[in-house]
């Protein structure tokens, strides 16, 4: 799908109009394109680059900043685990390794 549709088209466009520069809005509509199609398309970022007036390089460049931002599908479920120093401190390391042989699946992976 990609392009905003529906009432996620109506709610794309309120987003944008809240903002005084239009591309302040570019996380907001990260966040609804990702509800309303579990990620950020190819379709959804060059819908984001007209709806805010800047190129799809530039949409890119901020979504690839963002972390909780998916550039490519993902399960149904996203489990993630912190791993930085003091995560590591309070046992992060060891949580992230309990998962992964939980779940039968190596951290960036996908169960079936």
């Amino acid at each position: 799908m990609g392009r905003f549709y529906g009432t996620y088209r109506e709610r794309a466009e309120r987003l944008v109009a809240r903002y005084p520069e239009p591309r302040s809005a570019m996380l907001p509509l990260f966040h609804l394109a990702q509800e309303q199609d579990g990620w950020l398309t190819p379709e959804a970022i060059d819908h984001i680059a007209e709806l805010v007036g800047v190129s799809g390089a530039q949409v890119v460049g901020t979504a690839s900043f963002y972390s909780m931002v998916k550039r490519e599908p993902v399960g149904r479920w996203l489990v993630s685990v912190c791993t930085n120093l003091p995560c590591q401190l309070a046992g992060g390391d060891e949580l992230l390794e309990h998962a992964e042989r939980a779940l039968g699946v190596r951290a960036g992976g996908t169960t079936a």
